[in-house]
């Protein structure tokens, strides 16, 4: 299968447990950069045909952009009362 047999393909829709799945060919899979396990997204478009998107590249963090994200989220939530706290109140010894 070359590169010019990817461009259009007619493909079988199976079971899988109380879904469908559609298989993917491999060599397709490894030019997406596909792997077990890997996400991608499904588009409906206005005429009702689908578009796959193969996962994009992600840079990794580093840890201090790690830790900024972390703290941008936790100052996003709110404070709430010790779970501990309440625990150890309500204790029967």
């Amino acid at each position: 299968m070359g590169a010019n047999d990817l461009t259009r393909l007619e493909l079988s829709v199976g079971r899988w447990g109380n879904s469908l799945a559609v298989r993917l060919p491999a060599e397709l899979a490894r030019e997406l950069g596909l792997v077990e396990g890997s996400t991608v997204e499904v588009e409906r478009q206005p005429d009702n045909s689908l578009r796959m998107v193969p996962p994009r590249a992600r840079q990794p963090l580093s840890k201090a952009e790690w830790i900024k994200r972390a703290q941008e989220h936790l100052a996003t939530m709110p404070r709430t009362p010790s779970v501990i706290r309440e625990m150890r109140d309500n204790a029967r010894y």
